[in-house]
C-alpha cells in the first residue's frame, strides 16, 4: 500500500477525492466542483498514482470505493476541515462575549494570584472560565503542545518554541505564629533551633535553595513535618512551634487570617524570580495576548504595583 509524502500532495486533489468518495460519480463530482468530467477523471488518475490504489472501481454504472478509500472517506473530511480552520482568518476576540476556557499552570504557592486574576478578567470578560493546574514536571512540553495557554515558572532558559516575560521577584521569608519564641530574639541560631515545615515530599535533603545556602554556614534545619500543599501550612504554623521558609507571596493573604508573623531570613537567599511563558505557536493570538496581559497585571498587584 503506497504512502504519499506531504511534498507530493496537491490539496486540490484531496478536495476532489473527498467529493468523489461522497458522490461516487465523476459526473456528479464535476457538477459539485464546477469542473469538467475530463478534469475530474484526470484528477482521479493522479490520485490513484499518489495512493497506489484504485480508490474507486466501476461496478456497472456506479463506482465502488476500495477498502483504502473507505478509510479515507472517514478521515479525509476532518483533515480538510482542519486545514480550512488553519488557513482561515482568526476570529476577532471579544472579551465581553467570549466563553473561552483559559488554562494556566503555576506553582501552588502562587495561589494568591488567582483571586486577583479572576477579578481582573471578570471585569472585562464575565463569561470566560479559568482552569488552574499545579505546575507539573512536564509543564514546558505541555505548554508547547497546547495543553496550557500560560505557564508560570522559575526563570528557565527560553527557546524558539517558548516566549517568556518576567513577572517579578519575591523575597524568601520565614513564617511562624505571631508569638513564636524564635521571633523574640531572631537570629540564625533561633531559625535552626525549631522544627520546620517542608512542602512537597519530592525535595531531597539539601536540595532546596534554603538548605543549599545554610550548608556552608555549618547549619542544618530539622524537618518536623512534610505537607503536600501550601494551603495546609497556615493552621499548622498557627498552632505549633514550626517555621516555614518560603517566598513571601505564598502566605500573603493567609498570614493575616491565621495571625502569622514573618521575618526576613537570617541569611542571604536571592529572591525567587518568576517568568510567564507562552507557546510561540499561538502566543500572538489576540485571546492569548489578552490573557497574558491580565496574568502579568495580577502578578504586579501581588508586588504592590496596581
Amino acid at each position: 500500500m503506497g504512502v504519499p509524502t506531504l511534498s507530493k500532495i496537491d490539496l486540490n486533489l484531496l478536495v476532489v477525492l473527498d467529493v468523489l468518495l461522497r458522490e461516487k460519480s465523476v459526473g456528479k463530482t464535476a457538477s459539485r466542483l464546477n469542473l469538467t468530467s475530463s478534469a475530474v477523471s484526470h484528477a482521479l488518475k493522479r490520485l490513484r498514482l499518489l495512493f497506489d490504489n484504485e480508490l474507486l472501481v466501476r461496478d456497472g454504472r456506479r463506482m465502488v470505493p476500495t477498502a483504502r478509500a473507505e478509510v479515507l472517506a472517514e478521515t479525509l473530511p476532518a483533515v480538510l476541515n482542519s486545514i480550512e480552520r488553519t488557513l482561515a482568518e482568526p476570529e476577532t476576540f471579544d472579551p465581553a462575549t467570549s466563553t473561552r476556557v483559559f488554562r494556566l499552570a503555576a506553582p501552588d504557592f502562587f495561589s494568591p494570584l488567582i483571586p486577583k486574576l479572576l477579578k481582573r478578567m471578570g471585569q472585562e470578560a464575565p463569561a470566560v472560565q479559568l482552569e488552574v493546574s499545579a505546575l507539573p514536571i512536564t509543564g514546558m512540553s505541555d505548554l508547547k503542545q497546547g495543553r496550557y495557554d500560560a505557564l508560570i515558572a522559575p526563570s528557565f532558559k527560553r527557546s524558539d518554541e517558548l516566549r517568556g516575560s518576567a513577572l517579578g521577584a519575591w523575597p524568601w521569608v520565614v513564617f511562624g505564629r505571631e508569638d513564636h519564641p524564635a521571633f523574640a530574639d531572631w537570629s540564625l541560631e533561633a531559625w535552626a533551633r525549631f522544627p520546620h515545615l517542608q512542602i512537597g515530599s519530592g525535595v531531597a535533603p539539601g536540595g532546596s535553595p534554603i538548605d543549599r545556602k545554610v550548608a556552608p554556614l555549618g547549619v542544618t534545619r530539622r524537618i518536623g513535618a512534610v505537607l503536600t500543599h501550601f494551603t495546609m501550612a497556615p493552621p499548622v504554623l498557627a498552632q505549633t512551634d514550626m517555621l516555614l521558609s518560603i517566598p513571601s507571596v505564598a502566605l500573603r493573604d493567609a498570614a493575616q487570617v491565621y495571625r502569622l508573623a514573618q521575618r526576613e531570613l537570617p541569611f542571604d537567599v536571592p529572591p525567587l524570580e518568576l517568568t510567564l511563558f507562552r507557546s510561540s505557536s499561538n502566543g500572538d493570538e489576540p485571546e492569548i495576548r489578552w490573557f497574558h496581559e491580565h496574568v502579568a497585571a495580577a502578578a504586579q498587584a501581588l508586588n504592590g504595583v496596581e
